[in-house]
């Protein structure tokens, strides 16, 4: 019935989707599709042409600083232009320190004049020959060197070719040994000085220029912060970024973008690290060879298509809605019974018997009410026949074992008190006889099936007190009682059948002096009881050990049905019902003789048994 009533309101619900839902989503996939190709052909045009533009401003950038370099030429055949001097202080025969002496003064004026003809140079160094005479020129800061290390990139060697290195933090070179420079971001046009019309370098000048000038031309070339731009090198350096990764390696696209042999171009680009458009424009000159790049993620691009998209998938969720309370309203009579029976189920499921589940209906729902009623109630009535059964073997199981006193025993015991009587008339024959006493009047009382472990002790106590006098001093007992396991209640009759295995089975058969240690103690924060019961006898034979191990393993059915004495087999089965299956019980022998039987108890209040 409940599937019934379920397909019937999935039925509805999809009739009423499929009217409303379908019309409205072909025309937002039509129009989504469409507005995304606009979008995307519109905002590519527009960046191309941002991208020129800005290549534009970047190279008339650059240009500028570059004729500020090559100022060294100007004037070249005059004898005190910087060039002149270059040339002099390189030749072979100077005399180093007399041409520092009398040409630092108009190297210096010369080197001011290119400093301060453009803004942003933050220092520019000078270096004659391979380092034979060094300049260093900042604001308010000028030094020279002579025999200084020649600074300058190895991978560029003689070369005559200017170029520029790509955005880096500024040095200090060798002549600021006092940091006198603030470190800031810059990028280096470097410039061999060349003996005209040769290729011959001669010198070499290095311009450190500030990027802020160059970064604001890049920030002109963005619109939002969703769009990146990377201005690089050829070398994969950055020159500047604009909202962009730091670490070169995520940009996935660089390879293909520098492998290009177009001047521009337009790449779709998709992987883990970025989804959109990729424009590039270059920048090639004399001096440098960069690559201006600019990202347009398509979450940015589809800014407004998704907009439109919301708008319609917010009208198709309240289409929704709306059929949902539709086919609720429609199918509410059928499903609310069955989860009202359903409820009943669970709380059946978790134990609770009780459950009455009220019938009003006179249809199906109310027969399968009806039904589960008289189901449950079997039930119950089952489980009280059946709990009433097992306590009642239980207690007939307890009283059998009490009403079976072993004959031999008693014949035995009353021999010895005999002999004792005819022999001394010590107090001791009056211990035993209380022995005696206390035993028959232990298993006589019938009314407690639960006794606290004290009872139980004193019982085995009063046993072994007998036994030690029919083997005199051949037999000794050992106890090591835990105090705090006086007091938990275990069920009577647990210890005498236990130690009178020792008797029947092992003590005369070992040919040696009996032992037999008695041990309890309170474990687990007070959680279970241990008890252990060992003997030096003679043993067991392992295949009867194994037997009665595996009987250990039986179920309590099967206990029940095959129990046929009153030893270990008996105990075990009486601790799985009044545990109910929670106790422990483990049995070993060793062939060298001896033998030991541990319990673990759950110390809990037991209910007594009648």
């Amino acid at each position: 019935m409940f599937a019934f009533a379920t397909s019937i309101n999935r039925k509805l619900m999809a009739l009423l989707l499929a009217v409303t839902i379908i019309p409205i989503t072909v025309s937002m996939i039509i129009s989504n599709y469409y507005i995304k190709d606009k979008v995307t052909e519109q905002s590519i045009h527009e960046n191309q042409n941002l991208l020129a533009l800005g290549k534009n401003n970047i190279l008339g950038y650059m240009d500028k600083i570059n004729e500020n370099s090559l100022d060294v030429y100007l004037n070249i055949n005059k004898s005190n232009s910087l060039y002149a001097l270059i040339e002099r202080g390189e030749s072979p025969n100077v005399n180093v320190p007399m041409f520092d002496e009398k040409n630092n003064l108009q190297i210096y004026t010369h080197m001011l004049n290119i400093y301060q003809s453009t803004n942003g140079i933050l220092q520019i160094q000078l270096q004659i020959g391979d380092g034979k005479l060094t300049y260093l020129m900042a604001r308010g800061f000028f030094r020279r060197g002579i025999n200084q290390q020649l600074e300058w990139p190895a991978s560029h060697g003689t070369s005559p070719k200017p170029f520029v290195e790509a955005t880096h933090t500024s040095g200090h070179y060798n002549l600021d040994w006092s940091h006198a420079v603030k470190e800031e971001s810059v990028f280096t046009l470097r410039r061999p000085i060349i003996r005209t019309p040769s290729d011959e370098v001669i010198g070499y000048l290095s311009m450190d220029v500030k990027s802020a000038d160059l970064n604001q031309i890049c920030k002109q070339l963005t619109m939002s912060s969703e769009e990146q731009l990377y201005l690089i090198d050829r070398n994969r350096n950055f020159v500047c970024s604009v909202n962009g990764q730091e670490d070169q390696s995520q940009l996935k696209w660089t390879d293909q973008v520098l492998a290009s042999d177009q001047e521009n171009g337009v790449i779709k680009w998709k992987d883990q690290s970025f989804s959109g458009i990729v424009i590039y424009d270059t920048l090639s000159t004399n001096y440098m060879d960069w690559v201006v790049v600019k990202q347009l993620p398509y979450s940015y691009l589809y800014e407004s298509a998704t907009t439109i998209r919301t708008i319609n998938t917010s009208v198709i969720g309240i289409f929704m809605v709306l059929a949902v309370i539709a086919s609720f309203l429609v199918t509410y009579q059928f499903t609310k019974p069955i989860k009202r029976l359903i409820g009943h189920i669970n709380q059946v499921q978790s134990g609770n018997f009780n459950v009455v589940v009220p019938v009003q209906r006179k249809d199906e729902i109310g027969i399968l009410a009806r039904r589960f009623n008289t189901m449950i109630h079997t039930i119950r009535d089952l489980i009280n026949s059946e709990y009433r059964l097992e306590i009642a073997n239980k207690t007939n199981q307890l009283r059998a074992m009490q009403a079976q006193i072993n004959p031999h025993f008693l014949y035995n015991a009353l021999q010895s008190i005999g002999t004792l009587a005819l022999h001394a008339g010590a107090p001791k024959v009056y211990t035993l006889i209380t022995a005696i006493a206390k035993m028959m009047r232990y298993n006589m009382n019938t009314s407690e099936s639960v006794v606290p472990f004290a009872m139980e002790l004193n019982h085995a106590k009063a046993y072994l007190e007998l036994q030690q006098q029919r083997f005199n001093e051949q037999l000794t007992v050992h106890y090591e009682i835990d105090p705090a396991s006086l007091h938990v209640q275990v069920p009577k009759m647990l210890l005498q059948p236990l130690i009178e295995n020792y008797f029947k089975h092992g003590y005369e058969t070992s040919g040696r002096n009996g032992i037999l240690q008695l041990f309890s103690e309170v474990t687990d924060e007070g959680r279970w009881l241990t008890v252990r019961i060992e003997d030096n006898g003679s043993g067991m034979d392992p295949d009867k050990l194994r037997e009665l191990q595996q009987l250990l393993l039986r179920s309590t059915g099967a206990l029940l049905e095959e129990q046929k004495s009153i030893g270990i087999s008996n105990v075990w089965m009486r601790l799985k019902l009044y545990y109910n299956e929670e106790a422990e019980m483990s049995i070993e022998s060793a062939p060298s003789g001896g033998f030991m039987v541990t319990l673990r108890l759950p110390v809990q209040e037991l209910e007594e048994r009648a």
